[in-house]
Protein backbone atom coordinates (compact mmCIF):
# COMPACT_ATOMS: atom_id res chain seq x y z
CA UNK A 1 0.00 0.00 0.00
CA UNK A 2 1.05 3.38 -0.81
CA UNK A 3 2.36 6.23 2.12
CA UNK A 4 0.48 8.81 2.61
CA UNK A 5 2.04 12.02 1.31
CA UNK A 6 2.39 14.71 3.56
CA UNK A 7 4.11 18.96 2.24
CA UNK A 8 7.01 20.05 4.08
CA UNK A 9 7.50 23.78 3.31
CA UNK A 10 11.65 24.16 3.95
CA UNK A 11 12.61 27.88 5.27
CA UNK A 12 15.87 28.04 3.62
CA UNK A 13 17.41 30.86 4.85
CA UNK A 14 14.70 33.42 3.97
CA UNK A 15 13.68 31.47 0.28
CA UNK A 16 10.92 29.02 0.97
CA UNK A 17 11.02 25.47 -0.87
CA UNK A 18 8.01 23.45 -0.51
CA UNK A 19 8.65 19.67 -0.94
CA UNK A 20 6.68 16.57 -0.93
CA UNK A 21 7.55 13.61 1.08
CA UNK A 22 6.04 10.19 2.89
CA UNK A 23 4.84 9.81 6.14
CA UNK A 24 7.22 8.53 8.27
CA UNK A 25 10.21 9.43 6.38
CA UNK A 26 13.29 11.02 7.96
CA UNK A 27 13.87 15.42 7.61
CA UNK A 28 17.20 15.10 6.60
CA UNK A 29 16.65 12.16 3.43
CA UNK A 30 14.28 15.46 2.30
CA UNK A 31 16.57 18.17 2.67
CA UNK A 32 19.15 15.84 0.93
CA UNK A 33 16.63 15.38 -1.90
CA UNK A 34 15.93 18.85 -1.99
CA UNK A 35 19.25 20.50 -2.18
CA UNK A 36 19.43 22.14 1.00
CA UNK A 37 22.61 22.77 2.37
CA UNK A 38 22.63 21.39 6.61
CA UNK A 39 25.30 20.18 8.80
CA UNK A 40 25.98 17.18 11.37
CA UNK A 41 28.34 18.10 13.77
CA UNK A 42 28.76 14.29 14.84
CA UNK A 43 28.20 12.54 11.65
CA UNK A 44 23.96 12.33 12.91
CA UNK A 45 24.88 9.60 16.02
CA UNK A 46 22.72 11.96 17.85
CA UNK A 47 25.96 13.00 20.64
CA UNK A 48 26.44 16.39 20.09
CA UNK A 49 22.70 18.10 19.92
CA UNK A 50 23.73 20.74 17.63
CA UNK A 51 22.20 20.16 14.57
CA UNK A 52 18.77 21.81 15.48
CA UNK A 53 15.66 23.27 13.07
CA UNK A 54 13.30 24.51 13.58
CA UNK A 55 9.30 23.63 13.47
CA UNK A 56 6.68 26.00 12.75
CA UNK A 57 3.74 23.73 12.62
CA UNK A 58 4.02 20.12 12.58
CA UNK A 59 6.80 19.90 14.47
CA UNK A 60 7.11 15.96 15.73
CA UNK A 61 6.97 14.41 18.95
CA UNK A 62 10.17 14.93 21.03
CA UNK A 63 12.09 12.02 20.95
CA UNK A 64 14.69 10.87 24.14
CA UNK A 65 17.34 12.55 22.05
CA UNK A 66 15.31 16.16 22.20
CA UNK A 67 14.85 15.25 26.07
CA UNK A 68 18.26 14.62 26.36
CA UNK A 69 19.66 17.64 24.45
CA UNK A 70 17.27 20.62 24.47
CA UNK A 71 15.03 22.16 27.30
CA UNK A 72 11.65 22.26 27.83
CA UNK A 73 10.91 25.80 26.55
CA UNK A 74 13.10 24.78 23.45
CA UNK A 75 11.38 21.98 22.84
CA UNK A 76 8.09 24.02 23.25
CA UNK A 77 9.12 26.75 20.43
CA UNK A 78 9.67 24.03 17.86
CA UNK A 79 13.52 22.78 18.45
CA UNK A 80 14.21 19.82 17.20
CA UNK A 81 17.30 17.58 16.42
CA UNK A 82 17.35 17.18 12.67
CA UNK A 83 19.70 13.80 12.69
CA UNK A 84 16.70 12.13 14.42
CA UNK A 85 13.77 14.13 13.26
CA UNK A 86 10.91 11.88 11.26
CA UNK A 87 7.73 14.13 10.02
CA UNK A 88 4.65 12.72 10.36
CA UNK A 89 2.34 15.68 9.03
CA UNK A 90 2.27 18.61 6.86
CA UNK A 91 4.92 20.58 8.48
CA UNK A 92 7.05 23.96 7.96
CA UNK A 93 10.41 23.76 9.64
CA UNK A 94 13.49 26.36 9.04
CA UNK A 95 16.79 25.51 8.79
CA UNK A 96 19.34 27.42 10.27
CA UNK A 97 22.37 29.44 8.61
CA UNK A 98 25.14 29.06 11.33
CA UNK A 99 26.84 32.21 10.01
CA UNK A 100 23.90 34.46 10.50
CA UNK A 101 24.86 34.09 14.25
CA UNK A 102 29.00 33.77 13.57
CA UNK A 103 31.01 37.23 13.69
CA UNK A 104 34.28 37.24 11.37
CA UNK A 105 37.60 39.19 12.77
CA UNK A 106 37.38 42.19 10.57
CA UNK A 107 41.45 41.99 9.13
CA UNK A 108 42.94 45.27 8.99
CA UNK A 109 43.71 47.18 5.49
CA UNK A 110 47.12 48.54 5.10
CA UNK A 111 45.65 51.23 2.47
CA UNK A 112 43.97 54.88 3.26
CA UNK A 113 40.44 55.29 2.59
CA UNK A 114 40.35 56.36 -0.80
CA UNK A 115 37.85 56.60 -3.94
CA UNK A 116 39.87 56.11 -6.97
CA UNK A 117 39.12 52.61 -9.56
CA UNK A 118 40.71 49.72 -8.47
CA UNK A 119 41.20 46.15 -9.22
CA UNK A 120 39.03 43.62 -6.76
CA UNK A 121 40.11 40.45 -5.54
CA UNK A 122 38.30 37.82 -3.04
CA UNK A 123 40.47 35.93 -0.71
CA UNK A 124 39.34 32.89 1.11
CA UNK A 125 40.15 30.86 3.90
CA UNK A 126 38.60 27.46 3.66
CA UNK A 127 37.93 26.12 7.24
CA UNK A 128 37.17 22.54 8.51
CA UNK A 129 34.03 24.15 10.24
CA UNK A 130 34.43 27.62 9.27
CA UNK A 131 34.39 29.28 5.82
CA UNK A 132 35.69 33.27 5.66
CA UNK A 133 35.78 35.18 2.88
CA UNK A 134 37.39 39.11 2.32
CA UNK A 135 36.53 41.44 -0.57
CA UNK A 136 39.82 43.54 -0.75
CA UNK A 137 40.48 46.35 -3.75
CA UNK A 138 44.21 47.03 -4.71
CA UNK A 139 43.87 50.65 -5.40
CA UNK A 140 45.07 52.40 -8.98
CA UNK A 141 47.79 54.52 -7.06
CA UNK A 142 49.79 51.54 -5.74
CA UNK A 143 52.49 51.32 -8.10
CA UNK A 144 55.41 48.65 -7.71
CA UNK A 145 57.42 51.80 -6.27
CA UNK A 146 55.04 52.70 -3.52
CA UNK A 147 54.40 48.93 -2.72
CA UNK A 148 58.30 48.94 -1.91
CA UNK A 149 57.32 51.65 0.37
CA UNK A 150 55.63 49.59 2.46
CA UNK A 151 57.11 46.74 4.17
CA UNK A 152 58.04 43.65 1.59
CA UNK A 153 55.24 41.22 0.67
CA UNK A 154 52.58 43.61 1.99
CA UNK A 155 51.24 45.66 -0.48
CA UNK A 156 48.56 48.06 -0.13
CA UNK A 157 44.94 47.01 -0.17
CA UNK A 158 41.58 47.77 1.24
CA UNK A 159 39.22 45.31 2.61
CA UNK A 160 36.04 46.39 1.55
CA UNK A 161 33.72 43.88 3.30
CA UNK A 162 34.04 40.29 4.93
CA UNK A 163 31.27 36.87 4.96
CA UNK A 164 31.67 34.28 6.79
CA UNK A 165 29.64 30.61 6.52
CA UNK A 166 30.01 27.24 8.32
CA UNK A 167 31.37 24.50 5.83
CA UNK A 168 28.39 22.32 4.47
CA UNK A 169 30.90 19.58 4.22
CA UNK A 170 30.11 19.16 7.87
CA UNK A 171 27.18 16.84 7.21
CA UNK A 172 30.28 14.13 6.87
CA UNK A 173 31.95 15.37 10.28
CA UNK A 174 33.52 18.28 12.07
CA UNK A 175 36.81 16.56 11.35
CA UNK A 176 39.11 15.81 8.34
CA UNK A 177 39.70 11.89 9.78
CA UNK A 178 35.98 11.90 9.15
CA UNK A 179 35.63 13.37 5.63
CA UNK A 180 38.69 11.74 4.44
CA UNK A 181 37.11 8.59 5.44
CA UNK A 182 33.79 9.67 3.71
CA UNK A 183 35.48 10.79 0.40
CA UNK A 184 36.79 6.75 0.04
CA UNK A 185 33.60 6.66 -1.77
CA UNK A 186 33.54 8.50 -5.10
CA UNK A 187 29.98 9.98 -5.26
CA UNK A 188 30.91 11.55 -1.37
CA UNK A 189 34.03 12.82 -2.75
CA UNK A 190 32.17 14.44 -5.66
CA UNK A 191 29.28 16.02 -2.98
CA UNK A 192 31.96 16.81 -1.00
CA UNK A 193 33.69 19.10 -4.27
CA UNK A 194 30.39 20.40 -4.54
CA UNK A 195 29.43 21.24 -0.79
CA UNK A 196 32.54 23.15 -0.75
CA UNK A 197 32.55 25.20 -4.55
CA UNK A 198 28.58 26.09 -3.35
CA UNK A 199 29.72 27.70 -0.10
CA UNK A 200 32.40 29.52 -1.31
CA UNK A 201 30.16 30.65 -4.36
CA UNK A 202 27.79 31.70 -2.62
CA UNK A 203 30.07 33.97 -0.87
CA UNK A 204 31.46 35.70 -3.57
CA UNK A 205 28.37 36.50 -4.88
CA UNK A 206 27.18 37.60 -1.35
CA UNK A 207 30.31 39.84 -1.60
CA UNK A 208 30.25 41.59 -5.38
CA UNK A 209 26.79 42.11 -5.26
CA UNK A 210 27.10 43.57 -1.65
CA UNK A 211 29.39 46.33 -3.57
CA UNK A 212 27.62 46.16 -6.89
CA UNK A 213 30.85 44.81 -8.69
CA UNK A 214 30.72 42.54 -11.62
CA UNK A 215 32.36 38.90 -11.97
CA UNK A 216 31.08 37.98 -15.16
CA UNK A 217 32.65 38.87 -18.94
CA UNK A 218 35.97 40.64 -20.45
CA UNK A 219 35.09 43.36 -18.15
CA UNK A 220 34.39 41.88 -14.95
CA UNK A 221 35.78 44.06 -12.23
CA UNK A 222 36.88 40.60 -9.77
CA UNK A 223 40.57 39.75 -10.91
CA UNK A 224 41.81 37.59 -8.48
CA UNK A 225 40.79 34.33 -6.07
CA UNK A 226 43.15 32.89 -3.38
CA UNK A 227 41.85 30.23 -1.42
CA UNK A 228 43.82 28.92 0.91
CA UNK A 229 42.57 25.95 3.36
CA UNK A 230 44.57 22.89 5.44
CA UNK A 231 45.93 20.05 2.98
CA UNK A 232 42.41 18.24 2.78
CA UNK A 233 39.98 20.83 2.36
CA UNK A 234 42.01 21.75 -0.31
CA UNK A 235 41.63 18.61 -2.07
CA UNK A 236 38.44 17.82 -1.50
CA UNK A 237 37.41 20.72 -2.71
CA UNK A 238 40.02 20.31 -5.86
CA UNK A 239 37.29 16.42 -5.63
CA UNK A 240 41.00 14.38 -5.43
CA UNK A 241 41.60 11.69 -3.80
CA UNK A 242 42.52 11.91 -0.42
CA UNK A 243 42.71 8.55 0.95
CA UNK A 244 46.91 9.14 1.95
CA UNK A 245 45.90 11.65 4.06
CA UNK A 246 43.88 9.32 5.98
CA UNK A 247 47.02 6.69 7.09
CA UNK A 248 50.98 6.91 7.32
CA UNK A 249 52.94 9.20 6.57
CA UNK A 250 50.18 11.10 5.40
CA UNK A 251 51.21 12.44 2.00
CA UNK A 252 49.70 14.40 -0.62
CA UNK A 253 50.79 14.93 -4.31
CA UNK A 254 49.30 18.84 -3.96
CA UNK A 255 51.54 21.00 -1.90
CA UNK A 256 52.44 23.23 -4.67
CA UNK A 257 50.75 27.03 -5.79
CA UNK A 258 48.66 26.02 -8.01
CA UNK A 259 46.93 28.64 -10.61
CA UNK A 260 43.81 27.73 -12.99
CA UNK A 261 40.77 29.26 -14.16
CA UNK A 262 38.04 29.89 -11.58
CA UNK A 263 35.56 27.38 -13.14
CA UNK A 264 37.55 24.70 -12.87
CA UNK A 265 36.59 24.57 -9.12
CA UNK A 266 34.07 26.85 -9.18
CA UNK A 267 31.37 26.09 -11.84
CA UNK A 268 29.28 29.38 -11.28
CA UNK A 269 32.30 31.63 -10.93
CA UNK A 270 33.57 32.03 -14.95
CA UNK A 271 36.93 32.95 -16.10
CA UNK A 272 38.29 34.53 -12.90
CA UNK A 273 42.48 33.99 -11.94
CA UNK A 274 42.15 31.60 -9.41
CA UNK A 275 44.77 30.13 -7.32
CA UNK A 276 45.00 27.78 -4.06
CA UNK A 277 48.19 28.34 -2.16
CA UNK A 278 50.52 25.80 -1.23
CA UNK A 279 51.24 24.15 1.68
CA UNK A 280 54.12 22.01 3.76
CA UNK A 281 52.98 18.81 4.72
CA UNK A 282 49.57 16.53 4.65
CA UNK A 283 48.91 17.97 8.10
CA UNK A 284 50.36 21.77 7.72
CA UNK A 285 48.54 23.40 5.00
CA UNK A 286 48.54 26.33 3.15
CA UNK A 287 46.25 28.56 5.74
CA UNK A 288 49.64 27.86 7.98
CA UNK A 289 51.53 29.35 5.15
CA UNK A 290 48.95 31.94 4.29
CA UNK A 291 49.51 33.06 8.43
CA UNK A 292 53.57 32.89 7.91
CA UNK A 293 53.61 35.03 4.67
CA UNK A 294 51.05 37.21 7.24
CA UNK A 295 53.94 37.75 10.07
CA UNK A 296 56.83 37.58 7.68
CA UNK A 297 59.39 35.19 8.51
CA UNK A 298 61.82 37.68 6.98
CA UNK A 299 62.13 39.86 9.45
CA UNK A 300 64.61 39.79 12.81
CA UNK A 301 61.90 39.25 15.27
CA UNK A 302 61.76 35.22 16.40
CA UNK A 303 58.27 34.35 16.65
CA UNK A 304 55.90 31.26 17.86
CA UNK A 305 52.86 31.30 15.93
CA UNK A 306 50.26 28.99 16.79
CA UNK A 307 46.66 28.48 14.79
CA UNK A 308 43.81 26.94 17.26
CA UNK A 309 41.25 25.55 15.01
CA UNK A 310 39.91 22.29 14.40
CA UNK A 311 43.52 21.24 14.25
CA UNK A 312 46.55 22.17 16.40
CA UNK A 313 48.84 23.76 13.95
CA UNK A 314 51.78 25.79 14.64
CA UNK A 315 55.51 27.28 13.80
CA UNK A 316 58.42 28.71 15.30
CA UNK A 317 60.57 30.77 13.89
CA UNK A 318 63.93 31.73 16.22
CA UNK A 319 66.01 34.05 13.91
CA UNK A 320 67.50 31.46 11.39
CA UNK A 321 65.31 28.44 10.98
CA UNK A 322 61.75 27.90 10.52
CA UNK A 323 60.65 24.40 12.00
CA UNK A 324 56.53 23.63 12.01
CA UNK A 325 54.48 20.90 13.39
CA UNK A 326 51.02 19.56 13.66
CA UNK A 327 49.15 18.40 16.37
CA UNK A 328 46.21 16.09 17.12
CA UNK A 329 44.19 18.88 19.32
CA UNK A 330 40.51 17.96 17.84
CA UNK A 331 37.68 20.32 18.00
CA UNK A 332 37.95 21.20 21.88
CA UNK A 333 39.23 24.67 20.81
CA UNK A 334 36.07 25.63 18.78
CA UNK A 335 34.35 23.49 21.49
CA UNK A 336 33.48 20.13 19.84
CA UNK A 337 33.21 17.23 21.90
CA UNK A 338 32.16 19.46 24.68
CA UNK A 339 28.89 18.52 25.99
CA UNK A 340 27.45 22.43 25.82
CA UNK A 341 29.81 23.27 23.62
CA UNK A 342 28.66 26.09 21.28
CA UNK A 343 30.28 28.28 18.40
CA UNK A 344 31.47 31.38 19.09
CA UNK A 345 27.91 32.96 18.54
CA UNK A 346 25.72 35.20 20.70
CA UNK A 347 24.76 33.51 24.17
CA UNK A 348 28.12 30.98 24.11
CA UNK A 349 29.68 31.81 27.36
CA UNK A 350 33.11 32.84 26.46
CA UNK A 351 34.61 33.78 30.05
CA UNK A 352 34.38 32.24 32.95
CA UNK A 353 35.25 33.00 36.72
CA UNK A 354 34.50 31.08 40.08
CA UNK A 355 34.10 32.37 43.21
CA UNK A 356 36.40 30.28 45.68
CA UNK A 357 34.28 30.28 48.72
CA UNK A 358 31.09 29.28 47.37
CA UNK A 359 32.01 28.16 43.81
CA UNK A 360 29.60 30.63 42.27
CA UNK A 361 30.32 30.90 38.74
CA UNK A 362 30.00 34.45 37.34
CA UNK A 363 30.31 34.77 33.01
CA UNK A 364 30.19 36.71 30.11
CA UNK A 365 28.34 35.24 26.88
CA UNK A 366 28.99 37.01 23.53
CA UNK A 367 26.62 39.59 22.17
CA UNK A 368 25.25 39.64 26.31
CA UNK A 369 22.51 36.95 25.16
CA UNK A 370 21.06 34.79 27.60
CA UNK A 371 23.35 31.46 28.40
CA UNK A 372 23.04 28.84 25.70
CA UNK A 373 26.28 26.60 25.60
CA UNK A 374 30.09 27.77 26.11
CA UNK A 375 32.55 28.18 22.91
CA UNK A 376 36.38 27.46 23.17
CA UNK A 377 37.55 30.60 25.27
CA UNK A 378 35.28 29.53 28.04
CA UNK A 379 35.69 26.12 27.37
CA UNK A 380 39.40 26.80 28.81
CA UNK A 381 38.79 29.65 31.24
CA UNK A 382 36.61 26.84 32.53
CA UNK A 383 38.80 24.13 33.57
CA UNK A 384 41.33 26.91 34.17
CA UNK A 385 39.19 28.15 36.91
CA UNK A 386 38.58 24.91 38.83
CA UNK A 387 42.26 23.88 38.80
CA UNK A 388 42.76 27.29 40.36
CA UNK A 389 39.98 26.92 42.59
CA UNK A 390 40.79 23.18 43.85
CA UNK A 391 37.53 21.43 42.30
CA UNK A 392 39.95 19.21 40.26
CA UNK A 393 43.69 17.68 40.90
CA UNK A 394 46.24 18.00 39.10
CA UNK A 395 45.25 14.75 37.15
CA UNK A 396 41.64 16.28 35.80
CA UNK A 397 39.46 15.12 38.15
CA UNK A 398 36.62 16.48 39.69
CA UNK A 399 36.16 16.73 43.34
CA UNK A 400 33.50 14.09 44.54
CA UNK A 401 30.79 16.55 44.76
CA UNK A 402 30.72 17.20 40.95
CA UNK A 403 31.83 13.96 39.67
CA UNK A 404 28.62 11.99 38.80
CA UNK A 405 26.31 15.54 36.97
CA UNK A 406 29.58 17.81 36.35
CA UNK A 407 29.87 21.69 37.01
CA UNK A 408 27.01 23.69 37.31
CA UNK A 409 27.94 26.66 35.24
CA UNK A 410 24.43 28.55 35.40
CA UNK A 411 22.41 28.77 38.01
CA UNK A 412 19.68 26.35 37.30
CA UNK A 413 22.54 23.97 36.51
CA UNK A 414 21.02 23.56 32.36
CA UNK A 415 24.67 23.96 31.40
CA UNK A 416 27.27 21.91 33.23
CA UNK A 417 30.94 20.95 32.80
CA UNK A 418 31.63 17.30 32.88
CA UNK A 419 34.55 14.97 33.89
CA UNK A 420 34.34 13.93 30.24
CA UNK A 421 34.42 17.43 28.88
CA UNK A 422 37.98 18.25 31.02
CA UNK A 423 39.38 14.73 29.97
CA UNK A 424 39.04 16.16 26.69
CA UNK A 425 40.26 19.26 27.17
CA UNK A 426 43.25 17.53 28.63
CA UNK A 427 43.86 15.46 25.32
CA UNK A 428 44.10 18.94 23.63
CA UNK A 429 45.96 21.20 25.66
CA UNK A 430 48.65 18.38 25.75
CA UNK A 431 48.92 18.28 22.52
CA UNK A 432 49.36 21.57 22.62
CA UNK A 433 52.12 21.96 25.17
CA UNK A 434 54.29 19.06 23.75
CA UNK A 435 54.33 20.35 20.38
CA UNK A 436 55.45 23.84 21.25
CA UNK A 437 58.01 22.32 23.39
CA UNK A 438 59.31 20.38 20.37
CA UNK A 439 59.39 23.58 18.14
CA UNK A 440 61.10 25.54 20.85
CA UNK A 441 63.48 23.01 21.68
CA UNK A 442 64.60 24.95 24.55
CA UNK A 443 64.61 28.30 22.68
CA UNK A 444 62.94 31.65 23.74
CA UNK A 445 60.45 33.51 21.08
CA UNK A 446 60.21 37.76 21.18
CA UNK A 447 56.37 37.12 20.33
CA UNK A 448 53.94 34.47 20.81
CA UNK A 449 50.83 34.91 17.90
CA UNK A 450 47.71 32.85 18.33
CA UNK A 451 45.27 32.51 15.53
CA UNK A 452 41.89 30.54 14.98
CA UNK A 453 38.66 31.51 16.30
CA UNK A 454 40.07 30.92 19.69
CA UNK A 455 42.45 33.03 19.62
CA UNK A 456 40.35 36.12 18.69
CA UNK A 457 39.07 36.12 22.12
CA UNK A 458 41.81 34.64 24.07
CA UNK A 459 43.12 36.25 27.57
CA UNK A 460 46.24 34.56 28.88
CA UNK A 461 45.77 35.66 32.30
CA UNK A 462 42.51 34.09 32.57
CA UNK A 463 44.26 30.34 31.71
CA UNK A 464 47.35 30.34 33.61
CA UNK A 465 46.18 26.63 35.35
CA UNK A 466 45.35 25.50 32.27
CA UNK A 467 49.54 24.45 31.89
CA UNK A 468 48.44 24.72 27.52
CA UNK A 469 51.73 26.69 26.83
CA UNK A 470 55.09 26.72 27.85
CA UNK A 471 56.61 29.71 30.39
CA UNK A 472 58.71 31.07 27.31
CA UNK A 473 55.09 32.71 26.54
CA UNK A 474 54.50 34.39 29.79
CA UNK A 475 54.01 37.63 28.99
CA UNK A 476 54.34 37.34 25.17
CA UNK A 477 51.11 36.19 23.99
CA UNK A 478 48.84 38.27 21.04
CA UNK A 479 45.59 37.12 19.71
CA UNK A 480 45.90 37.95 15.97
CA UNK A 481 42.52 36.42 14.91
CA UNK A 482 42.03 34.95 11.19
CA UNK A 483 45.51 35.66 10.08
CA UNK A 484 44.72 32.92 7.32
CA UNK A 485 42.93 35.50 6.19
CA UNK A 486 44.67 38.14 6.41
CA UNK A 487 47.72 36.68 4.39
CA UNK A 488 45.57 35.29 1.74
CA UNK A 489 44.20 38.93 1.17
CA UNK A 490 47.95 39.83 1.20
CA UNK A 491 48.90 37.35 -1.68
CA UNK A 492 45.51 38.53 -3.76
CA UNK A 493 46.71 41.97 -3.42
CA UNK A 494 50.05 41.27 -4.67
CA UNK A 495 48.58 39.54 -7.61
CA UNK A 496 46.05 42.07 -8.26
CA UNK A 497 49.00 44.87 -8.29
CA UNK A 498 50.51 43.21 -11.43
CA UNK A 499 53.67 41.08 -12.69
CA UNK A 500 56.50 42.44 -10.12
CA UNK A 501 54.68 42.31 -7.26
CA UNK A 502 52.95 38.74 -7.69
CA UNK A 503 56.32 37.40 -8.13
CA UNK A 504 58.23 38.78 -5.12
CA UNK A 505 55.18 37.21 -3.53
CA UNK A 506 55.43 33.86 -4.61
CA UNK A 507 59.13 33.92 -4.15
CA UNK A 508 58.09 34.98 -0.05
CA UNK A 509 55.87 31.43 -0.62
CA UNK A 510 58.53 29.64 -1.86
CA UNK A 511 60.97 30.85 1.04
CA UNK A 512 58.20 29.84 3.62
CA UNK A 513 57.28 26.27 1.82
CA UNK A 514 61.09 25.43 1.01
CA UNK A 515 62.32 26.73 4.25
CA UNK A 516 60.11 24.98 6.64
CA UNK A 517 61.26 21.93 8.69
CA UNK A 518 58.62 19.55 9.68
CA UNK A 519 58.85 17.92 13.53
CA UNK A 520 57.15 14.93 13.16
CA UNK A 521 56.22 14.73 17.15
CA UNK A 522 55.16 10.62 17.04
CA UNK A 523 58.67 9.87 15.87
CA UNK A 524 60.36 11.41 18.97
CA UNK A 525 61.59 8.75 21.78
CA UNK A 526 60.37 11.51 24.52
CA UNK A 527 56.91 12.14 23.04
CA UNK A 528 54.59 9.64 24.63
CA UNK A 529 56.09 10.63 28.25
CA UNK A 530 55.87 14.24 27.44
CA UNK A 531 52.28 14.25 26.36
CA UNK A 532 51.08 12.06 29.65
CA UNK A 533 53.31 14.78 31.92
CA UNK A 534 51.65 17.07 29.54
CA UNK A 535 47.88 16.41 30.81
CA UNK A 536 47.98 17.54 33.98
CA UNK A 537 47.33 20.70 35.57
CA UNK A 538 49.29 23.72 37.40
CA UNK A 539 47.93 23.50 41.08
CA UNK A 540 49.49 26.03 44.07
CA UNK A 541 49.87 23.85 47.33
CA UNK A 542 46.95 25.61 48.63
CA UNK A 543 44.82 24.20 46.31
CA UNK A 544 46.25 20.82 46.66
CA UNK A 545 45.34 20.90 50.18
CA UNK A 546 42.09 21.86 49.95
CA UNK A 547 41.17 18.92 47.77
Amino acid sequence: MKAFPISVTINEYGKKIRAKAQKGERLKEILLREGVSFSLPCEGMARCGKCRVRFYGGAPIPSVYEEAFLTEKEVSEGLRLLCRCVVYEDCEVEVFRDSEYMAIETIESSAKEINLPGAYGIAVDLGTTTIAAALIRKDAWHTSKEADAHKRGTPGYQVLRTASCINSQRKYGADVISRISAAEDSSVLKELSSLAASDIESLIKELTAAEGISFEGKDADLKAITIAGNTTMLNLLACRDVSGLGRYPYKSDYLSLERMSSDIILPNIPDIKLMLLPGISGFVGSDIVAGLFALDPESEEKFFFLDLGTNGEMAFYDGEELRVTSTAAGPVFEAGGISKGAASVPGAISHVKIDGTDHHVSYETIGNKPPMGICGTGVMEMVSELAAKGIIDETGLLSQEYFEEGFPITEDGRIRFTQQDIRNVQLAKAAVLTGAKALLQGKVPDKVYIAGGFGTNIRDENITKLKMFPKEFDGKISAVGNLALKGTALFTAAVLGGWEEETDAVRKLDLITKAAKLTELATMDSFDEDYIDAMNFEMDQEDLYDL
